[in-house]
């Protein structure tokens, strides 16, 4: 295993490593476009805190398994890796102010 084969996230401007548990089974299931934009929507609309960095980590891996599929890669005109980019971001962001909570 290489290091590219351990799940990341986007942090403070940056990709870091992230615990993924790999008896998760859905985490090891192909993630297709609308896997990782439903994720992602369940984590930028989950109202109990007690959820929501279960949420972020699930959407995180998602869009990165997403990202790395090399049977049917993200749009080569960029539009959904910058969507990619732009969930990371946010997902960053919503992790970081649910710690602060």
């Amino acid at each position: 295993m290489n290091n590219s084969d351990y799940p990341t996230s986007w942090r403070g401007g940056q990709v870091v490593p992230v615990h993924c548990d790999h008896t998760d089974h859905t985490r090891s299931a192909r993630y297709s476009k609308q896997d990782w934009k439903k994720l992602y929507r369940a984590a930028v609309l989950e109202s109990d805190r007690s959820k929501l960095l279960q949420r972020i980590d699930d959407a995180e891996a998602a869009i990165l398994k997403r990202s790395r599929s090399s049977s049917n890669p993200p749009d080569h005109n960029g539009k959904e890796r910058d969507a990619i980019t732009r969930a990371l971001r946010i997902l960053s962001l919503l992790r970081e102010a649910g710690r602060e909570q």
